[in-house]
């Protein structure tokens, strides 16, 4: 059986919800619906028992619920046996999260490089990925915002930013020198991606200030947002590094009280440093 499809079942059962699902694991919940129906499938019985409201497992899926955990936990004991086996003397995946440019990664990595020849393997993800990729051991280490399992990581401070309201240049409220998320009630949102911790951080301020956001676009590439913010679509909240600083089109205006988020270089704890990887957290550390 598929591991993927295992850990499916395992988060379905227990999150009982197929949209909590489908955001911590980034499928669709058709997706979700097709892997639990393919292993019900093959075992020739159904492991849930379903309603309109919430997904409960049955007493098949209690029995299997058992031996999937440890299957997993198995795949990941024998994964870390094999990676410590492997030789990995020069050679890293670093794994970052999209705006690589804006926050320098790509400098330090490209540096690290020229410093050191090592041959180094970039995979730019979301945030919530990367932990799972750590987690997983696809990657050595990655370039995370607001970590979220601090228990299980080892984290270098890397860096700080603060939001920002990015406005047309029209806007009404263009000229202030700082700006309520309260301001904004009336407003539509262009977004980074549903689900996404900068998104699901805008949601929750918006919240806290008393109104949901009326959302009308959501996107990976944030030349996109801004463009449509300038086109005058909307307005969106982005950390400082992320705008552009010589567009004559939008305006960006500091969020009151401060929001601020931090970058980390994450490695897990129980990580076996090779000396590349040493050499790697000493010139992040150093920098």
């Amino acid at each position: 059986m598929d591991s993927e499809y295992l850990k499916t079942f395992v988060t379905l059962a227990k999150e009982k919800n197929y949209t909590q699902v489908a955001d911590s694991l980034y499928i669709s919940q058709s997706s979700i619906t097709k892997r639990i129906q393919k292993i019900e499938k093959q075992l020739g019985v159904n492991l849930f028992n379903r309603n309109t409201k919430s997904v409960e497992l049955s007493k098949y899926g209690y029995i299997y619920l058992e031996y999937a955990e440890k299957i997993l936990q198995l795949e990941q004991e024998c994964l870390k046996k094999i990676d410590q086996a492997v030789v990995h003397d020069n050679s890293l995946i670093i794994g970052s999260i999209p705006s690589i440019g804006q926050y320098g990664i790509s400098k330090e990595i490209t540096n690290f490089i020229k410093d050191t020849g090592a041959e180094i393997k970039i995979i730019t993800e979301p945030s919530g990925k990367l932990e799972n990729l750590l987690h997983s051991n696809q990657c050595d280490f990655a370039f995370i915002r607001e970590v979220k399992d601090r228990k299980y990581f080892k984290r270098i401070p890397y860096a700080k930013d603060r939001m920002m309201a990015v406005l047309p240049k029209n806007h009404r409220l263009a000229n202030l020198r700082k700006i309520s998320i309260s301001q904004l009630e009336k407003e539509f949102f262009l977004l980074e991606p549903k689900g996404s911790r900068p998104y699901n951080l805008c949601v929750n301020l918006c919240k806290s200030s008393g109104f949901l956001p009326n959302v009308v676009y959501t996107e990976r590439q944030i030349e996109n947002i801004v463009d449509l913010v300038a086109d005058g679509m909307g307005i969106s909240l982005l950390m400082s590094k992320l705008v552009p600083k010589k567009s004559s089109r939008i305006v960006a205006i500091p969020v009151e009280p401060t929001v601020s988020t931090s970058i980390s270089l994450c490695y897990m704890s129980d990580e076996n440093l090779t000396d590349l990887k040493r050499k790697f957290i000493a010139y992040i550390k150093n920098r």
